[in-house]
C-alpha cells in the first residue's frame, strides 16, 4: 500500500520557532518530524510515498530526496494553492493513486503498530477508514483537536467544534480513490480542509473507525505540542517484556539518558560495544575483593544493567531496531555477566580463601548458558515454543540478576547472592525440563491418534 502524506501548510502558529523553516523540519527526538512519519511508516511495510508540498516545497525536497537514503521511494506534489487549507493537498495527488492508500499528516508522529493495523481492514468500496484515539487525556491542546464521535465503529460526527465527542481524530487513514470524488465536490463548494470531504463521508455511513488503543500518537502544531510528544515518546519507552527492576527502577534512569544521547551519532550497536567495554574495568575491580572498589564494581553492575536499555531505547526512537543489532546485545551480554560473576569470584577467593566459591561460580555460568539454550534447542527440535508456565515466579530476568550481583558486591555479601542465583537459574533448568517433557507427551499423544 502507498502512503500519501500532506506537507503543504506553513505551520502558522509554529513561525515563533521555526524560524523560517519548514514546521516538519523541526527536531523530536534525533530525527526530524517529517522523518519520524516516514520512518514510521516504513517499519509498518509502506516503501512508496507521494508528500505534497507547499509553503518552503523546495526546502523539504531538497531535505528529504528521493527517499533513497531512508531505503525507500518518494514522489512530491507542489501544491502551489497551500493556502487554501487541506483539502486542495490531498486532491492535487490524485493522478498517483488507483487504488487504496494511506493518508498521513506531515505534522503528525505515530505508533507503526497502529498503521499496520489500520492498513488490514477490509474496506467496502468508497470507505474510508479513521484511527481515532480514545483516551481524551492524551492531547495538549484540546481545542485545535479533531473530536469525533463514535458509534459501532463508525464516525457519526467529526468537527474541532464538537461539544459531544468520544475520541480524537489521530490524523491517520486508510482511503479508497472515492476520497478525490469527494474532495472535488467539497472544494468545489469552496469548502477545502479534509475534515470537509471527511463529513461527507460520515453522512454517507462510510467513515470507519481504528481504536488505536493506547498506542502513540502526537500532533506537533506548535513547540510546546513537539515538547509534548518528546514527553510521550519517553514514557512510551518501556517494552511488554520488562522485569521489574526494568520497569520500575532501570527505565526512570535509562530514558533521562537516552534523551540526550538520542541527538547524537551515537548508535545502539555503539552503546552495546562501550557496556562491554567498562565491563573490562568493572572486572579488575571486582577482583580485589576489598572495599572500596568492590562498592564501585556493583554499581558499575547496575550502571550497566542501565545503560542495556539505553541501546534500544535509541535503537527504538530512531528506527534502528535490527535483528542483528538483537543478535549482537544478546552475545554481549553473556560477555558481560561473565566479567562480572568471575571478578566477584576472584575477588572473594583472595579474600576468604573459600575454593567452594569456583564451583559455586560455575554452575552459575553454566546456568545462564543454559538459560538462552534451552528454549532455542526446544523450538529447533520440535517447533514448539517451551512454555515456562509453572512456577512463574521465578523466571528472573537479567535486569534481577544483575542488581542481586551489584547488591552482593556493595554489602559484601558474595556468597549470598551467587546461592541466591545458583538456585534460581537451576530450578528454572528443572521446570523447564518438566515443561518440555509435558509438551513433547502432547506432542507425541497428538501424532498417536492421527489417522
Amino acid at each position: 500500500m502507498k502512503a500519501l502524506i500532506i506537507a503543504a501548510g506553513n505551520g502558522t502558529r509554529m513561525q515563533p520557532v521555526t524560524r523560517g523553516r519548514h514546521k516538519s523540519l523541526m527536531p523530536l527526538l534525533g530525527l526530524k518530524i517529517i522523518e519520524r512519519v516516514i520512518l514510521g511508516a516504513k517499519e509498518a511495510g509502506i516503501g512508496e510515498f507521494v508528500i505534497v508540498t507547499g509553503y518552503k516545497g523546495k526546502k523539504l525536497r531538497e531535505f528529504l530526496g528521493d527517499g533513497t537514503k531512508y531505503g525507500i521511494s518518494i514522489s512530491f506534489v507542489q501544491n502551489h494553492n497551500w493556502k487554501r487549507a487541506n483539502g486542495i493537498s490531498t486532491l492535487a495527488a490524485q493522478k498517483h493513486f488507483g487504488e487504496n492508500f494511506v493518508l498521513l499528516m506531515g505534522d503528525h508522529v505515530f505508533s507503526p503498530k497502529t498503521l499496520i493495523r489500520i492498513q488490514r481492514l477490509k474496506l467496502k468500496n468508497n470507505e474510508c477508514a479513521l484511527a481515532i484515539d480514545k483516551n481524551l487525556d492524551s492531547v495538549l491542546d484540546i481545542s485545535d483537536t479533531t473530536k469525533v464521535l463514535v458509534r459501532d465503529g463508525r464516525v457519526t460526527a467529526l468537527s474541532k467544534n464538537l461539544e459531544n465527542y468520544n475520541a480524537y481524530d489521530t490524523g491517520m487513514f486508510v482511503c479508497s480513490p472515492y476520497i478525490f470524488e469527494v474532495l472535488k465536490k467539497t472544494t468545489g463548494r469552496h469548502k477545502n480542509s479534509l475534515s470537509d470531504g471527511m463529513r461527507i463521508f460520515v453522512s454517507e455511513g462510510r467513515l470507519r473507525t481504528l481504536d488505536i488503543k493506547g498506542n502513540l500518537w502526537a500532533d506537533c502544531d506548535t513547540w510546546e505540542d513537539i515538547k509534548f510528544a518528546r514527553n510521550k515518546f519517553l514514557n512510551h519507552l518501556s517494552k511488554g517484556g520488562d522485569g521489574l527492576i526494568s520497569k520500575y527502577l532501570n527505565r526512570k534512569v535509562s530514558t533521562l539518558i537516552s534523551r540526550y544521547i538520542v541527538n547524537t551519532p551515537i548508535t545502539p550497536n555503539a552503546i552495546s560495544l562501550i557496556i562491554l567495554l567498562m565491563s573490562i574495568p568493572t572486572f579488575f575491580l571486582l577482583a580485589t575483593g576489598i572495599y572500596p572498589w568492590l562498592i564501585l564494581g556493583g554499581f558499575l553492575i547496575q550502571f550497566m544493567s542501565i545503560l542495556d536499555g539505553v541501546d534500544g531505547e535509541i535503537a527504538r526512537m530512531k528506527f534502528l531496531g535490527s535483528k542483528w543489532g538483537g543478535y549482537l546485545d544478546a552475545n554481549l551480554d553473556k560477555y558481560i555477566d561473565t566479567a562480572a560473576v568471575t571478578g566477584m569470584t576472584l575477588g572473594y577467593l583472595k579474600t576468604t580463601g573459600n575454593i567452594w566459591i569456583i564451583p559455586i561460580s560455575l554452575f552459575i555460568i553454566f546456568g545462564l548458558g543454559l538459560d538462552g539454550y534451552m528454549p532455542i534447542k526446544f523450538e529447533v527440535l520440535t517447533g514448539k515454543k517451551l512454555n515456562f508456565y509453572p512456577l512463574q515466579f521465578i523466571n528472573m530476568k537479567r535486569d534481577a540478576r544483575l542488581l542481586i550481583l551489584s547488591l552482593g558486591a556493595i554489602f559484601n555479601l558474595i556468597l549470598l547472592s551467587f546461592l541466591t542465583l545458583l538456585l534460581f537459574y537451576h530450578l528454572k533448568v528443572i521446570i523447564r525440563l518438566i515443561s518440555a517433557k509435558r509438551i513433547n507427551d502432547q506432542l507425541k499423544s497428538v501424532h498417536s491418534i492421527a489417522p
